[in-house]
């Protein structure tokens, strides 16, 4: 009977440790996929903001 109940934790055990790792990679792939995202968004935002600047700028003379 012991034997049964050691098998038993250890395959718990390793069950939890699959979720952890299964969860880590996917908040790893979220996390990376939102900053891809954030950065896009600052990207077009910095390039929206240099072009206003340029067609101001130009406009001027």
């Amino acid at each position: 009977m012991a034997a049964g109940g050691g098998r038993s934790v250890a395959a718990s055990v390793v069950g939890w440790i699959i979720v952890a790792l299964i969860v880590y990679f996917a908040f790893g792939w979220i996390v990376g996929t939102l900053r891809f995202i954030v950065r896009i968004v600052v990207i077009l935002v910095v390039l929206g903001a240099l072009m206003a600047l340029y067609l101001k700028l130009r406009g001027a003379d």
